[in-house]
């Protein structure tokens, strides 16, 4: 006897201007057109996306895809009513996938999590971005911090900020004060490095070896995903 099975696609979220998106049908009640093109300027074209500002849930596999944009970040979390599950995918050379890996060690896995993209202009009138995650209190309510695994911000004797590497974080090697843009970049690549690898070893056994997608729909619903480091940003 014949049969069928469908293989539900996942919600697929990306990260624009600090906000999560997901794309819909032009018709959708709450769609909002975005014109986007290629870094490399070959491609371009019109998304049609939801806005979503956060995002709840439990974390239910972390995996890394190798894309033609780079290495891409997928969290999976829990279906939601519609028994749709959502996928957020994000650049290991953004500064929101970043900070999601320098902060997932701290994540308790038996808790609900709420993933809030950011974006905003900083006291330097410089570009501040990241991923705020939050868990829940004893009360429930989402107000416990998740902060940075690797990196602590000490506050010193004169008010001014330290920034103290911890749990094996890379430090800059020699005087930084002479450091060119290109041993940034090197710095910058192999404290990345560091925590993908960390995540690997550390964090992605406690889901279990699990197939991460590979469908080419899959792939073409995240091309646009790239590595956006400013490797002119130097933050000590």
């Amino acid at each position: 006897m014949s049969k069928e099975i469908i293989f539900k696609r996942g919600l697929w979220f990306n990260i624009i201007d600090g906000t999560f998106r997901v794309q819909v049908p032009q018709d959708h009640p709450d769609a909002v057109r975005r014109d986007w093109k290629s870094t490399d300027g070959k491609s371009s074209g019109t998304k049609y996306e939801r806005i979503i500002n956060a995002l709840f849930g439990f974390i239910r596999e972390v995996s890394f895809q190798e894309g033609e944009y780079g290495t891409q970040i997928l969290v999976k979390l829990d279906e939601n009513e519609d028994g749709e599950t959502p996928i957020v995918a994000l650049g290991t050379g953004t500064r929101e996938g970043e900070d999601f890996l320098k902060k997932l060690p701290n994540i308790d896995l038996s808790k609900e999590v709420r993933l809030r993209p950011f974006s905003f202009t900083g006291e330097a009138n410089d570009e501040v971005r990241g991923m705020e995650i939050m868990q829940q209190d004893e009360d429930g309510n989402f107000k416990v911090k998740i902060t940075n695994f690797f990196i602590e911000q000490t506050k010193q004797a004169d008010g001014s900020f330290k920034r103290v590497m911890k749990n094996g974080y890379p430090e800059p090697e020699g005087d930084t004060d002479m450091y060119s843009k290109d041993d940034w970049k090197i710095y910058f690549l192999s404290a990345r490095k560091f925590i993908i690898a960390y995540a690997k070893e550390n964090v992605l056994p406690k889901f279990g070896a699990q197939r991460p997608p590979q469908s080419l729909e899959e792939q073409m619903e995240r091309q646009e995903i790239k590595d956006e480091t400013d490797y002119s940003q130097i933050p000590f």
